[in-house]
């Protein structure tokens, strides 16, 4: 079929008009160079946008869906789906989290975002009632009753002071979510905080702590309708809703726990070299948010050294001592306190990114 690329605020409005279409959603406030590099790849014969619909021939596609990684303007990676292959998807979230027409959802994620996606295909295989929301207007949340809520850290925790009164479970995924927050939203919530973790190589789902069972702070569950291994610290997948039909290598460090939890460690590529030995910066950040109260949100990059930029009230001095503790190797050669931890122009902290930022 041929591909119609929606680049508007509300691509849910035109997703069910475009039933003979390969459907690919760009973030409208994209950068223009990033807009460009994305339409330059998807061989569109529509295009949708705030100026109206553009049309030209383009190629035919065996799809439904068009998926890309995150990324600047040249290092995405472009995912091909079938309706088939989003129809498992959408069965396996429903049936992991017992979704169903009785559900109310509230869409916090944008479509652009594989996260956001997944759960508008989740949503309208369960049939279940979804309202549309923008970052802009979280606080209008409560007033759809949504009986689930699914997002990255950074939102749920903007909403973590609003009241829900059917709330079943709380999902987080995207990003890892700080223990802090986990026991937080636990308490005032009194669901299932529900820690998962997928990619857009897999349609945005692949691990899950269970709704019914132990939910293992710090993990991200086990894996769910996909295989998983572990081959020299690095996480592998395959299954059915995976890009390609051979093991998928993430990029992903990863372990397990004795019960067969899976943690991820953070990014291959991440990893920090100094003198030859390998620094994992999640764990250095993980260490760091533990050990010293002061940082409430930290970073930490580099590509020969380590460097780390922190908000909270702890002293600089104070983070240079409880890395150095850790190996002369952890001495980091910056320590900035900064208001906010910078975003990618995806919205990701992206150790790449801060990598240029503070050369």
């Amino acid at each position: 079929m041929k591909r119609a690329v929606i680049c508007t605020g509300d691509p849910q409005k035109w997703i069910p008009q475009l039933q003979d279409y390969s459907i690919m959603i760009v973030n409208p406030v994209s950068t223009p160079a990033r807009k460009q590099y994305l339409l330059d790849r998807a061989d569109w014969s529509l295009l949708i946008d705030d100026q109206g619909e553009h049309w030209r021939d383009g190629g035919s596609y065996n799809e439904k869906v068009l998926w890309y990684t995150s990324g600047t303007t040249g290092d995405s990676k472009f995912c091909s789906f079938s309706q088939q292959q989003l129809d498992i998807m959408a069965e396996r979230i429903c049936r992991s989290y017992n979704i169903t027409a009785n559900d109310r959802y509230t869409s916090i994620m944008p479509l652009w975002h594989a996260h956001g996606q997944g759960f508008y295909w989740t949503a309208q295989h369960a049939g279940c009632e979804t309202t549309y929301l923008s970052v802009k207007t979280l606080k209008d949340m409560p007033r759809s009753s949504p009986t689930f809520i699914t997002a990255i850290p950074d939102i749920l925790k903007a909403i973590g002071h609003l009241d829900f009164d059917s709330l079943r479970f709380v999902r987080s995924a995207s990003a890892p979510l700080p223990d802090l927050l986990y026991n937080k939203l636990s308490k005032k919530y009194q669901v299932p905080i529900i820690q998962a973790f997928g990619m857009t190589e897999a349609l945005s789902h692949c691990f899950t702590n269970p709704l019914h069972g132990e939910q293992r702070m710090g993990t991200v569950g086990l894996p769910d309708g996909i295989e998983a291994s572990i081959v020299d610290g690095r996480l592998y997948i395959k299954g059915p809703t995976v890009v390609t039909p051979d093991w998928y290598d993430t990029g992903d460090l990863a372990d397990q726990d004795h019960a067969g939890y899976y943690r991820i460690l953070g990014r291959h590529k991440d990893q920090i070299n100094v003198r030859g030995i390998k620094v994992n910066p999640a764990s250095l950040e993980q260490q760091l948010l533990a050990a010293v109260p002061g940082v409430t949100e930290c970073a930490v990059f580099g590509t020969h050294s380590v460097k780390c930029i922190y908000v909270g009230s702890a002293t600089a001095d104070e983070i240079v001592a409880f890395l150095t503790k850790l190996g002369s190797y952890c001495r980091p050669t910056l320590v900035q306190l900064v208001a906010s931890i910078p975003l990618s122009p995806s919205g990701k902290v992206s150790r790449t990114f801060l990598n240029s930022l503070y050369e």
